[in-house]
């Protein structure tokens, strides 16, 4: 598989600083950008996933930033580009200020989202973590994954979002894996195999 960023920005307010970080500063603009760079410092670019050749940074939350404002993406381009020697493809969720590539909305877990990146997931169960009000999106043993594909495949191509974001890899806490594992072996892994081939067709 290639590798892309996903950036997991509850990282902006639980971090080693012990600070929110505010990324309307030069110092938290800063943060925000070696944070990605270290990452595609330790990926060969032979393996990271890219669209016409640019690297994807896909971003959680921007609500964990103390503040935001529309200079950041610039900001990151700038700096990716000298240290790269190319422009990043950055997908943002809606609330982001600024330019990106691509919008998407979090949350597919729970049920088809459609946006210029469609995000969709095979259920949701967050029982196991303390604290938390109870919320459960059952998987239906494979039901409710499928008829999110199947929902997405139905819309005319010329229309259909270029782009999908399943949620989630491995997030076995709150139940939302696609990964292989002891309670499901390669179940989602095989799905997500046969429904990507489908998108991708065409």
């Amino acid at each position: 598989p290639r590798i892309a960023l996903f950036y997991d920005t509850s990282t902006l307010v639980h971090n080693g600083a012990g600070r929110r970080i505010d990324l309307s500063t030069a110092e938290g603009k800063d943060w925000f950008y070696c944070t990605i760079r270290d990452f595609f410092s330790f990926i060969p670019p032979r393996h990271w996933a890219a669209i016409g050749g640019r690297p994807i940074i896909l971003l959680y939350a921007a609500a964990f930033a103390a503040q935001q404002d529309p200079a950041l993406f610039p900001h990151v381009r700038e700096r990716f580009k000298k240290d790269f020697g190319v422009d990043p493809y950055i997908i943002k969720q809606n609330a982001w200020q600024g330019e990106a590539d691509s919008v998407c909305e979090w949350g597919g877990a729970l049920g088809l989202n459609i946006s210029a990146c469609a995000a969709l997931g095979p259920g949701y169960d967050h029982s196991a973590v303390p604290g938390r009000t109870p919320l459960v999106r059952d998987r239906e043993d494979g039901a409710f994954y499928s008829r999110s594909w199947e929902t997405l495949l139905k819309l005319n191509p010329t229309r259909r979002p270029k782009l999908v974001m399943v949620e989630t890899w491995n997030e076995f806490h709150e139940g939302t894996d696609v990964a292989e594992s002891a309670e499901y072996g390669r179940q989602y892994i095989n799905l997500t195999r046969k429904y990507a081939d489908l998108f991708h067709s065409g």
